[in-house]
């Protein structure tokens, strides 16, 4: 059976990393509202929020739908740390929408929809040779619409 100290230490560590989980989506949040909002003008955030903290070498997504006649922007956000990222929008057969890739970025895409139509938008963050630090960082995936 085990003792009383373990399982308290066990506890109190799995909540240390629920905090700190807390804490760096909560900072995601706060980067992604006070510079990324503003950057979406002249288009108006949707209020959806879709963000991961990512490292080199890590990917996420984010499956989206746009509906017809509507005009968006749609806009990766990135913390300095990271440098540029990579990434794509693919409709629902996988081919590509729009892609911006680190050597030659750019942070939004502005489309209008001939239909309503699926949309995934996919992220990574490529690997930097030469360097022995790893940096995490947040990644806000923006989507704005004209009114």
């Amino acid at each position: 059976m085990p003792n009383v100290r373990t399982i308290l230490a066990k506890t109190l560590l799995a909540g240390a990393f629920l905090a700190v989980a807390t804490m760096a989506q909560a900072q995601c949040r706060s980067f992604a509202k006070n510079k990324c909002v503003p950057e979406l003008a002249p288009y108006k955030f949707n209020e959806t929020f879709n963000a991961a903290q990512l490292a080199p070498g890590e990917e996420a997504e984010v499956n989206l739908t746009f509906y017809s006649g509507q005009e968006y922007r749609v806009m990766v956000c990135t913390h300095p740390i990271l440098g540029e990222v990579n990434w794509k929008l693919v409709d629902e057969n996988n081919k590509i929408i729009f892609e911006s890739l680190a050597d030659e970025p750019k942070h939004h895409f502005d489309l209008k929809a001939a239909s309503t139509v699926p949309v995934k938008v996919v992220v990574w963050v490529p690997n930097k040779s030469g360097t022995t630090m790893v940096h995490v960082g947040c990644v806000a995936i923006m989507v704005g619409f004209k009114e």
